[in-house]
């Protein structure tokens, strides 16, 4: 048989700690929402500098502010409606 015994070693978290990367922070310049990426950032710093820029669905006209949420939005009306739209 064995024993098992807690060890008690902060000196190994430490060295984890400072082996990991520092978390890298954007933040929007309008609603300091935070970002951990500079391409989110930018991406979504577009909704705010151009608010007359939108794209509507075809089907039931609802407005999106990017073009890739009108696109997974067009997967409703394909499992409901079974029509097919370009992409």
């Amino acid at each position: 048989m064995f024993a098992v015994m807690r060890i008690d070693n902060d000196d190994c978290r430490s060295d984890f700690r400072r082996k990991m990367r520092p978390k890298c922070e954007f933040i929007c310049k309008y609603c300091q929402r935070r970002f951990t990426k500079p391409y989110n950032l930018m991406i979504h710093e577009r909704t705010h500098k151009s608010p007359e820029i939108t794209y509507s669905c075809e089907v039931c006209g609802k407005y999106f502010k990017q073009r890739d949420n009108l696109r997974q939005h067009r997967n409703i009306h394909m499992d409901t409606c079974g029509r097919a739209y370009a992409k």
